[in-house]
């Protein structure tokens, strides 16, 4: 998985690829650290899919620009246009992460 490190890399990779989900993390979350653990199988889950990172605390200001307050989060592109996001606080499931995405792109 690439990471993000500025908006203008955030924003080259959402209009030059058709298909992309962003996963938002901290090196301090553990909620992230284990979410981290099934990352390869959702890669694996939705290979039409390009999958980057973002630390939230390396671009704070990426982060408010995108209201991204809570981690771990994700969110999905198409074509360039965000089609949704899974954007909260909570611990989420490999479970929960697939049928988030699952439904999001049908």
């Amino acid at each position: 998985m690439n990471k993000i490190k500025s908006l203008k890399e955030y924003y080259e990779l959402i209009e030059n690829n058709d298909k992309v989900i962003i996963y938002w993390y901290t090196r301090w979350c553990p909620d992230c650290f284990a979410m981290k653990i099934v990352l390869p199988k959702l890669e694996k889950d939705f290979v039409d899919y390009k999958f980057f990172s973002v630390n939230r605390d390396m671009d704070i200001e990426l982060s408010k620009h995108l209201n991204i307050f809570g981690i771990p989060s994700f969110l999905i592109y198409y074509k360039g246009d965000e089609i949704d996001r899974f954007v909260d606080k909570r611990r989420k499931s490999y479970i929960q992460v697939k049928d988030f995405i699952t439904k999001a792109i049908k």
